[in-house]
């Protein structure tokens, strides 16, 4: 076998001196390779096909380090000087994983994944140089990352050494943190023999959080005693039993381990092995496919995909998660483990073996998922060597003596140059960290960019962020509660500065459904087939109706008789009313109404001493005080709906500029609330006094209107009760929507309805009608006082309510001087007994955790890529 470029002498790698102002040269026969051209040469080919092509040649391959005289025969590819190459390009994707950017920032890395029994372990510890936790329940159950140096500093290579730390990104329940704690340094170890305890307790530290926050240091506690030949473990670890009994089976956090000296440049992550069935349960298992999915998924990691020899790599679970992460198969490894499991009288199987790391399979180079970076194999170690405790350095020799005394291999070595390079774990090292730093190399201007362009998105989203509280906490809450008012102020008297006028116009419909309850609670009088109301159209605010005949409906009659079933000659015209409610709720007629015979059996009951041809005027008041009483009602329903919105609104103020404060938008939100309730209760107060003196008493100064809509009522109640005749000259003349009568042609005539016949002669209309005595007159003109009563009375109480409302209530909580006051006074933020107002507003002002998580979420982000930009612009890189 080829001899390492850095050779073990007694378990340690011995580096060249004067590393500083050594010159890469590559000898390849005659011809010397030095600097650019050894470079240039490197990016002319790919690595691994520059290491086959270096091998294929017959001459020995000789690496020359200037200043030294020393030869060493390998199998490098030209970008592997270590000392002056793979260590710079290593070192910002290394500072890259410590800032937990790598996945941000697509850093190239390579992840090693396998069944639990595949031999994984053997492999990393071959790569690393390193012995990993082998015993009962200490199997990788997090990743384990290994970040592998050969140089420490530019010019001296140091000791051995290797920092084991603790990478906490995730919490107990697998949740990424909002910031990223720095790396915790768990140990230092110097002896390689240390590496497995230590590595076992970092292990054992992030399975059981909640017991190392109560354990007195902390993870320190459960460092081993590392000062003898044979490490001792920490009294804190045994207390913690066996290992299957650990808080957690498994976790995404990870094991670092830094090593500095080692035998190349490479950064690798071992995940946990994947496993078929678990004691306490199938969550488990599908909690190492998820993670080990997720590990696999990222388009920068290299992955390397570990498989025993004799099985059929397509009947393994890992075969088809790499092929799902990764079909074009352009960034996938295959690693051959245990290869003497095969016969060396199994031809078949050992051939297949041999022509797939050779690729020359069948269908090699195409088809979905075919892995153009190749196979390698490794021979390592088995269990009973590992427990007679064979060393790196003879597990590395009994490698190199198997492929070379394997007839099969040896064989196919001796045809193909490209094969010897894919053979043993030093090939595999070498191949591997050639791989990533080319990758390095080349992402290396887009992971730049990538950082430059999360930088300015993760800046710009935290100057977007609201500031954090300030130290003068109740300057500032009053600030806050004053451009809550103003706000609220703007949105009342709809002079919002951001034009919003929804509240406005919500207050405004609630007092046009309150005028509809109004209008609709007025009195209503059928009088033979004809229904006579209070209100006309304009009235009510409403557009003429359409229909047959929308004259009757806009003066607020309905001629019943048209809607009498032709199947039911016993209806009546109240019956046919009943039947007609959603029309009368469409045209805003009343709910309810009285026939000319209550009212007469109404008079009846007043009848006193008045002389005949005179009315008793308790029983007019009786007769307007039965259609009084539900203004109450509907005046209430109107304020409480106002004082809802009001709410709502001032809710919606104080979220937006208290949102960000969970205790301080309670406070202030409860005593705003408080306020509102507290006008709420004032303007109802208002409101009953109002409306109960328009119960209470039956009054009215608008003498005019009052008797011209008197006479107008009575001339319609009087027609309604004496049908046409032929001595009324009725000529079918309709009344126009203010109750004059029309002719035919539309013309208005006079209030006294005088017309001209054929002959020229004027002739009485409704005049003649009116000066005819009827049994029903006194009942009509009581009919007629309480329709024009009400017509007066209903625009008073609709305008005089909602003025109420908007002056106590609306008026008074814009005013943002008082609303101010009132509230910080309510809040117990402006008197001088209980809690100081500071001290108290300091309390309400503090930020709502995931507010306050997620700008510190921002700012560590921040703060690692703007590290991350001065380790890339670094003049090394």
């Amino acid at each position: 076998m080829l001899q390492r470029f850095s050779p073990m002498q007694g378990g340690r790698a011995q580096m060249p001196h004067n590393r500083k102002h050594m010159l890469p040269s590559l000898r390849l026969g005659s011809e010397l390779l030095r600097g650019p051209q050894l470079r240039a040469r490197t990016t002319c080919c790919s690595v691994l096909d520059t290491v086959a092509h270096l091998l294929s040649r017959p001459e020995p391959t000789t690496v020359t380090s200037n200043g030294t005289g020393s030869e060493y025969r390998d199998g490098l590819p030209p970008c592997a000087d270590p000392g002056t190459h793979l260590a710079p390009a290593l070192f910002p994707a290394s500072r890259l994983r410590e800032l937990g950017l790598d996945v941000l920032l697509n850093v190239p890395t390579v992840v090693i994944a396998g069944d639990q029994s595949s031999g994984k372990s053997s492999v990393v510890e071959g790569i690393a140089g390193v012995a990993l936790p082998r015993s009962d329940g200490t199997c990788t159950r997090c990743p384990t990352e290994v970040r592998m140096r050969t140089v420490l500093g530019a010019s001296t290579p140091g000791p051995w050494e290797c920092r084991i730390k603790l990478c906490r990104d995730y919490d107990d329940e697998g949740k990424r943190l909002h910031k990223k704690p720095a790396e915790e340094l768990f140990c230092r170890v110097t002896d390689r023999s240390h590496i497995a305890a230590c590595v076992t307790a970092a292990q054992a530290v992030l399975l059981n959080p909640e017991a190392v926050s109560k354990a007195p240091g902390g993870a320190g506690a459960f460092v081993p005693d590392v000062s003898g030949a044979r490490p001792k473990e920490a009294s804190a670890l045994r207390d913690l039993g066996s290992a299957s009994d650990y808080q957690l089976m498994f976790t995404a956090n990870k094991v670092v381990l830094e090593i500095d000296g080692a035998e190349e440049d490479l950064t690798i992550i071992d995940l946990p092995g994947i496993i078929h069935h678990h004691g306490k349960g199938k969550q488990y298992i599908e909690m190492v496919e998820r993670m080990t999915k997720d590990y696999l998924k990222p388009a920068n990691h290299i992955i390397a995909m570990v498989l025993p020899a004799g099985l059929d790599p397509e009947t393994q679970a890992i075969r088809g998660w790499v092929r799902e992460a990764d079909p074009s198969g352009h960034r996938s490894i295959g690693i051959i483990t245990k290869p003497d499991i095969l016969a060396d009288n199994a031809h078949i199987a050992n051939r297949k073996l041999v022509e797939l790391v050779c690729g020359r399979h069948e269908g090699a180079g195409q088809g979905e998922g075919y892995m153009h970076l190749g196979y390698y194999v490794v021979k390592n170690p088995s269990q009973e060597q590992l427990q007679e405790g064979i060393t790196f350095t003879s597990a590395r020799e009994a490698e190199e003596h198997y492929f070379k005394s394997s007839p099969h291999w040896a064989s196919a070595v001796a045809t193909s140059q490209h094969l010897r390079t894919r053979l043993g774990t030093g090939n595999l090292r070498t191949g591997l960290s050639a791989l990533q730093v080319q990758q390095i190399e080349v992402q290396l201007p887009a992971i730049q960019q990538n950082a430059r362009e999360h930088l300015a998105v993760y800046s710009k989203k935290l100057a977007e962020m609201p500031p954090p509280p300030s130290h003068d906490a109740f300057m500032e809450l009053h600030t806050l509660v004053w451009r809550a008012a103003e706000a609220l102020e703007g949105h009342v008297h709809a002079t919002s500065a951001t034009g919003d006028m929804a509240f406005y116009q919500t207050t405004k419909k609630l007092y046009k459904e309150y005028g509809q309850s109004v209008v609709r609670s007025t009195p209503a009088f059928v009088v033979g087939w004809t229904l006579i109301t209070a209100l006309n159209t304009k009235d009510k605010g409403i557009a003429p109706p359409s229909g047959s005949d929308p004259h009757e409906a806009a003066i607020g009659e309905l001629d019943l008789a048209k809607y009498k079933p032709k199947d039911k000659p016993e209806a009546t015209a109240s019956s046919v009313l009943q039947s007609l409610d959603k029309m009368l709720a469409r045209l805003q007629f009343p709910e309810k109404h009285m026939t000319l015979e209550q009212v007469q059996e109404l008079r009846r009951r007043h009848e006193g001493r008045e002389l005949p041809g005179f009315s008793p005027y308790s029983a007019v008041e009786e007769l307007i005080r039965q259609h009084k009483g539900q203004w109450t009602n509907h005046a209430n329903e109107c304020l409480k709906a106002v004082a809802d919105a009001v709410r709502g609104e001032g809710m919606a103020v104080l979220q937006e500029t208290l949102g960000r404060y969970p205790k301080a938008l309670g406070a202030i939100g409860a005593a705003f609330l408080d306020y509102v309730e507290e006008l709420t209760v004032t303007a109802a107060d208002q409101i009953h006094l109002l409306v109960d003196m328009e119960d209470a008493d039956t009054f009215t100064l608008n003498e005019c209107i009052f008797s011209k809509d008197q006479a107008r009522f009575l001339r319609r109640l009087k027609r309604a009760y004496m049908p046409k005749t032929a001595q009324d000259g009725g000529d079918g003349a309709k009344l126009g929507g203010d109750g004059e009568e029309q002719d035919g042609g539309g013309k208005k005539q006079d209030g006294g309805g005088k017309k001209q016949d054929g002959g020229g002669k004027k002739q009485d209309g409704d005049g003649g009608r009116m000066k005819l005595v009827t049994d029903a007159d006194e009942e009509l003109r009581m009919m007629a006082a309480c329709l024009a009563y009400f017509k007066v009375a209903s625009r008073r109480v609709q305008d005089n309510v909602a003025l109420v409302i908007r002056n106590i209530l609306l008026r008074r909580l814009a005013n943002r001087y008082t609303f101010v006051t009132a509230v910080m006074q309510k809040a117990g933020l402006a008197t001088a007994e209980g809690l100081d107002p500071s001290a108290a507003a300091r309390a309400l002002l503090e930020e709502d955790q995931a507010l306050a998580a997620r700008r510190m979420q921002l700012q560590d982000m921040k703060r690692r890529l703007q590290e991350a930009m001065a380790v890339l612009h670094a003049p090394a890189v």
